[in-house]
């Protein structure tokens, strides 16, 4: 039987979802592509894999999941891009990584929460860590439950948020170039917009496997011929994407992450070269 935590006072459900291109008052309204003033107090961790070759689960990410969270210590496990029948389980696996991280997390997972709950669970969260899996699943859940909006304006105050491969993804201001198969019906591709470009985890390495790296690129690039208004950056699987406000830079050893915007493609190695830069230098 699944465990359900309840809150005291229990919450109704949010009102109908709204999709605009700019700040209201109403707290689930989903900014479409919040811009550089909207993300100066963004403090985000996006990550490519869950588990880099060689090294146990979150091992790579340790220091960064630290640097982001920072005395956040009451995180929400968001791992709706599971399928419903594994959560509990991959659930009980997370708080067991956290406690290897660092002492006083207290992790509690979004889906231990009756429907009505968690726009509350949400709201009183100290720090978002959304995990890997079917990115279409997550996105559909967390739309469901009308939590888009919400999640994106605790983030954007500052609420830490961190994100592994699917949640990774949903950083980014579409779900265009996830690399999962559409398991369910969404209402629109339009995510969390923590990043200023499409996010893309598990860029091959061209030292690894140069025909998946080949064939990556040329779909990366046919979809930014294609959305002209839109960077996308692909990061290797050691690679993370750490973001303050509006810069944005490359951690993990051995990472690299790719960029396209129309016709220009950029190779980024370096951690100290701000790739938030890069992306406004392409509009």
């Amino acid at each position: 039987m699944n465990t359900r935590r309840t809150f005291i006072k229990g919450v109704g459900s949010a009102s109908t979802l709204t999709l605009l291109g700019s700040c209201t008052e109403k707290p689930n309204t989903i900014i479409l592509a919040p811009d550089s003033t909207q993300r100066k107090k963004v403090n985000a961790l996006l990550i490519s894999a869950t588990t880099n070759p060689g090294q146990k689960s979150l091992e790579h990410a340790h220091e960064m999941i630290v640097d982001t969270f920072g005395t956040a210590k009451r995180i929400l496990l968001i791992n709706f891009a599971s399928l419903p029948e594994k959560r509990d389980s991959y659930a009980k696996r997370m708080r067991a990584e956290f406690s290897k991280i660092g002492p006083g997390y207290d992790m509690y997972s979004l889906n231990e929460f009756e429907f009505s709950e968690c726009a509350e669970a949400v709201n009183t969260a100290d720090g978002f860590y959304v995990s890997g899996g079917n990115t279409f699943l997550l996105l559909k859940e967390l739309y469901d439950r009308e939590l888009v909006g919400l999640i994106q304006k605790r983030a954007l105050a500052g609420t830490p948020y961190i994100g592994s491969s699917a949640g990774s993804n949903i950083g980014g201001q579409v779900i265009g170039t996830t690399n999962d198969f559409p398991l369910v019906d969404i209402p629109t591709r339009r995510s969390l917009g923590l990043l200023g470009a499409v996010y893309n985890p598990h860029h091959p390495d061209p030292e690894i496997d140069k025909t998946q790296f080949d064939a990556r690129q040329w779909k990366i690039g046919e979809y930014a011929a294609h959305n002209r208004d839109e960077a996308v950056v692909g990061v290797t699987n050691p690679g993370m994407l750490r973001i303050r406000g509006d810069k944005v830079y490359l951690a993990g050893i051995g990472a690299t992450a790719f960029i396209h915007r129309n016709d220009d493609r950029f190779v980024v190695h370096s951690t100290l070269e701000d790739l938030g830069r890069i992306f406004a230098a392409l509009d």
